[in-house]
């Protein structure tokens, strides 16, 4: 009987609703609009749909986190406000990160929303790299500071000290501060490829400040880039005078006005003509080198320019080189008149170290063979 008498408690019932699914497959990193979605058809329990959008106007302007296949549920961690995916809502900003040093990034202070300009450096290396800085970028804004971890950088805590009532930093209960080592920033891509070059591939270092009010920020200084060379223009041909009368001689030497040397090592490959020319009108004259062996091979031959009356030396260098312990001789062509020289390879020859003085015009060898 009591039992029949106590009051009936009426259960609660369970209200079914319905939730949003994807009406078409859905990329991740998307910007959802309303017509990609519709309400599903099966209802389920309302405690069970917290967890998901009801109202296809909810999703509109959110990113997705994964890829939604046409006809799944889409949850509350598949699509977010685009600042949660990727730190800013401007689509048109790119995210990058760099490291830099605690010391080097505002004494460690640096938080999201601060504004800063980013500069690179290298250290001083010796006399060769006396080391250097450049102006990156400017009035970037920081979006997120991590530990080298890839940890968040906690907040310490104020806490004052039991005697004194001074303030100590202290971290929350359980949790080690780490300081500040990646930052991570939202820039044009412009931007963000200087920062790419000078932190990737030029390895820099980064130091980081905070941006000064907009009126006071340089302009972001370009990044160096090798500068083509102008092709080398040739210089015109000099007219040739016509002197006349000449004087001159030829000798050999191992170097440019280097001494006269009639024997060369059987090593040498490269010799030098030094040609003594006298004559007026004074100005560019045309000659001709020739070189031949005991035989009578042409060895080398060439066309020049004496640039003026007096000593000038021509480099020879055949092709074929030269043949050990042979004799050669050497003769300049100038308007008519012929000039020799006999010099000769053999054995490994020292050659001296004094250097030469001009040519006197000799007599020897003036005219002729």
């Amino acid at each position: 009987m009591l039992l029949n008498l106590r009051p009936r408690v009426s259960e609660k019932p369970i209200n079914l609703v319905p939730i949003v699914v994807a009406r078409q497959d859905v990329e991740p990193y998307s910007v959802l609009s309303s017509s990609q979605v519709t309400l599903s058809s099966t209802k389920i329990p309302e405690t069970l749909a917290m967890d998901y959008y009801q109202e296809p106007a909810d999703v509109a302007g959110l990113m997705t986190t994964r890829f939604i296949a046409a006809g799944q549920e889409v949850s509350r961690e598949d699509a977010k406000p685009i600042e949660e995916v990727r730190y800013v809502a401007d689509m048109g900003l790119e995210i990058v990160s760099f490291p830099a040093v605690f010391s080097e990034m505002v004494a460690g202070q640096l938080r999201p929303g601060h504004k800063i300009n980013v500069y690179g450096y290298r250290r001083e290396a010796g006399k060769d790299n006396p080391g250097e800085a450049i102006l990156v970028a400017s009035n970037v804004w920081v979006v997120d500071v991590r530990t080298a971890t890839g940890d968040e950088v906690r907040e310490e805590t104020q806490e004052p000290e039991p005697d004194s009532g001074a303030l100590f930093a202290a971290p929350g209960v359980g949790a080690v501060s780490e300081p500040a080592s990646v930052v991570a920033v939202a820039a044009a891509p412009d931007v963000v490829q200087d920062v790419i070059l000078a932190f990737g591939a030029k390895g820099y270092d980064a130091w980081v400040t905070l941006a000064p009010s907009p009126e006071h920020i340089t302009e972001v200084a370009p990044q160096p880039t090798p500068t083509p060379q102008p092709e080398e223009v040739p210089p015109a041909p000099q007219e040739t005078v016509e002197p006349t009368s000449i004087v001159g001689a030829v000798y050999m030497s191992n170097r440019d006005g280097g001494p006269k040397l009639d024997v060369f090592p059987n090593n040498t490959s490269v010799v030098w003509a030094v040609v003594n020319l006298q004559y007026s009108p004074d100005g560019p004259v045309s000659i001709r080198l020739e070189i031949r062996d005991q035989g009578g091979n042409l060895a080398f031959t060439g066309d020049f320019t004496h640039p003026k009356s007096g000593q000038h030396s021509y480099l020879i260098a055949p092709a074929g080189g030269f043949t050990p312990d042979t004799e050669y001789t050497t003769t300049l062509h100038v308007e008519g008149e012929r000039f020799s020289a006999k010099w000769r390879l053999q054995g490994d020859s020292v050659l001296p170290d004094t250097g030469g003085a001009d040519l006197a015009v000799e007599d020897e060898g003036s005219h002729g063979y």
